[in-house]
C-alpha cells in the first residue's frame, strides 16, 4: 500500500462492503485503475449498481 492509502477513515471501512462485488469483478478483469483508459472506475459503479438493484428487489419482493 502507498502511503496516502494508509490513511483510513470510518467512512472507508463503512463503504467498502458495498463496494466490494465491483472491487471483486476489476481485480478479476485485470483493471486496477493504475491506466486511466482501462475504465476501472465505470466497471466498478456498474457492477455495485446492478449488484446492489437486484439485492434491493429481491429483497423488497421477499418482504411484500
Amino acid at each position: 500500500m502507498s502511503s496516502t492509502s494508509e490513511n483510513h477513515t470510518i467512512s472507508d471501512a463503512v463503504a467498502r462492503p458495498f463496494l466490494l462485488p465491483g472491487t471483486v469483478v476489476c481485480n478479476a478483469l485485470g483493471l486496477h485503475g493504475d491506466n486511466p483508459g482501462d475504465y476501472s472506475d465505470l466497471v466498478r459503479m456498474l457492477v455495485n449498481s446492478l449488484v446492489w438493484t437486484i439485492a434491493g428487489v429481491i429483497i423488497m419482493a421477499y418482504f411484500a
